[in-house]
C-alpha cells in the first residue's frame, strides 16, 4: 500500500457510482465486476481511459497502473507484452518518492500521482512500449536521397525523427 489510507476515485474527481462505472467498463468490452477498491479504480481509469480516446492495450495498462498505485494491488490484463510495465512502475515509484518529500497532504500526493500516470500515458507511453510493428515500403532514389538526409543514425531513429513533427 502506498498511502496511509485507502481513497476512492472521488478524490481525483469521479463522480459516478459503481453501478455507472460498471455500467460504462460492460459497454466497453471489460469483464471484470467492482467488487472493491482496487477494481473500483481499475474501472473508473478504464472509463478515464475510453474517454480520452486510448487504445484498447494503453487503456488496459493504464488502468493497470491507476489500480495498483491508487490501492497497492493492480488489476491486470497482460499488457505486459506490448509495454515495458517494469520500468514504468519503477519510473512511478521514483516520482511517488519525490512527491512524497515535496507535497505534505496525502490526498494532494494521490491527486498528483494520478494526473502523473495520465501524463505519461497521454504524452510519454512511447518511451514504454515495446517496437511490435514493422513498416515495409519502397522508395524512389529522390525520396531515399531525402530520408536520408534526415537527422538520425540509423532508419528507425530517422522515421522517429520525421513522425515527432507530426
Amino acid at each position: 500500500m502506498f498511502w496511509k489510507k485507502e481513497y476512492p476515485p472521488t478524490v481525483v474527481g469521479c463522480e459516478s457510482t459503481d453501478e455507472e462505472l460498471q455500467k460504462t467498463i460492460n459497454e466497453i468490452g471489460c469483464t471484470f465486476q467492482i467488487v472493491d477498491n482496487s477494481t473500483r479504480w481499475c474501472a473508473y481509469a478504464q472509463k478515464w481511459a475510453y474517454e480520452h480516446d486510448f487504445d484498447l492495450i494503453h487503456a488496459t495498462s493504464f488502468a493497470y497502473m491507476v489500480s495498483l498505485f491508487m490501492t497497492g494491488m493492480g488489476i491486470s490484463a497482460g499488457t505486459e507484452a506490448y509495454l515495458k510495465e517494469e520500468k514504468l512502475e519503477l519510473d512511478l515509484i521514483d516520482f511517488l518518492n519525490k512527491i512524497k518529500g515535496e507535497i505534505s497532504h496525502e490526498d494532494d500526493q494521490v491527486r498528483n500521482m494520478f494526473e502523473h500516470i495520465a501524463d505519461v500515458y497521454m504524452n510519454h507511453i512511447s518511451e514504454y512500449e515495446y517496437a511490435t510493428e514493422r513498416l515495409s515500403f519502397k522508395l524512389t532514389p529522390s525520396e531515399m536521397k531525402k530520408f536520408q538526409e534526415v537527422d538520425g543514425k540509423n532508419n528507425k531513429e530517422k522515421f522517429k525523427n520525421l513522425i515527432q513533427q507530426i
